[in-house]
């Protein structure tokens, strides 16, 4: 059953997405959260998820923090915008130097890995991140206000293409965990930059609130390195459930937000 989501903020969508999954027993496919403004939260909402998941991470494993759902996506922390076209470079130079430390944590790396080193069947890695934003900075100096026509959708990473696939073919066997996002797109429109993403699997109330903050924050990022305004962040699950929580506890949960976005 599909089901559209469309909030103006990443914390009410996010709430919106609860309600509806409550409805529908915990799961459905083709699952859409569409988010106005993918770089805003209510600290309110925020901090009444970040305490449920807290309180149960001590008896439930596996359970990450939001914080550390985003920076999978996006190393907030590495980026230093006051470095201004310069923070780019900067970025990726210190997501190399950590990477031994992330692979210890994981040994097939994280997402933001996968976009900027993309492993090609030669050896060599593949930035598709810098791609995509050099190809958008080129458009706004040419004075160009859309570039839908570079969406080819899973081609290798090595196209003339504004899109970052995820898995490996060959590599990435697993149905079930990392990588679950399997693919993000970015399309310029009247002069401002959107992003899509694809998740194949996806646990709800342990990864989609960071998730949406950290494609917030790539897509943000996206949009300043190469000059244009930040636009909507599209999320669509092909599969999404609420996982292994009570019933009780998500209504409960939903309840604290709503009041939240309402104080």
């Amino acid at each position: 059953m599909a089901i559209f989501i469309h909030g103006p903020n990443v914390s009410v969508a996010w709430v919106q997405g609860l309600e509806a999954l409550l409805e529908l027993d915990g799961e459905t496919v083709n699952f859409t959260v569409a988010i106005d403004a993918p770089t805003t939260e209510l600290p309110a909402i925020r901090g009444e998820v970040d305490s449920f998941i807290d309180e149960r991470r001590r008896t439930k494993t596996g359970i990450q923090r939001i914080s550390t759902v985003a920076n999978t996506i996006f190393p907030q922390s590495l980026y230093v915008e006051r470095l201004g076209i310069d923070a780019e470079t900067h970025l990726y130079e210190m997501e190399r130097r950590s990477r031994p430390v992330t692979r210890r944590r994981n040994s097939r790396g994280n997402y933001f890995e996968r976009m900027v080193a993309w492993p090609g069947a030669d050896g060599q890695t593949f930035n598709q991140l810098d791609q995509a934003i050099t190809r958008l900075r080129r458009l706004r100096e040419a004075g160009h206000q859309r570039g839908n026509q570079f969406e080819v959708g899973l081609a290798t990473p090595a196209d003339e293409a504004i899109a970052m696939p995820v898995a490996v073919p060959g590599r990435d066997r697993q149905t079930i965990g990392f990588p679950c996002l399997s693919h993000v797109s970015l399309s310029l429109q009247k002069g401002v930059v959107h992003m899509s993403a694809l998740y194949r699997n996806h646990e709800f109330l342990e990864r989609a609130y960071g998730n949406y903050v950290g494609l917030g924050r790539l897509l943000r990022f996206v949009a300043h390195q190469s000059g244009w305004p930040v636009g909507e962040l599209t999320c669509v699950s092909a599969s999404v459930t609420l996982g292994r929580f009570s019933k009780r506890s998500l209504n409960d949960l939903l309840k604290a937000c709503q009041s939240a976005a309402a104080a």
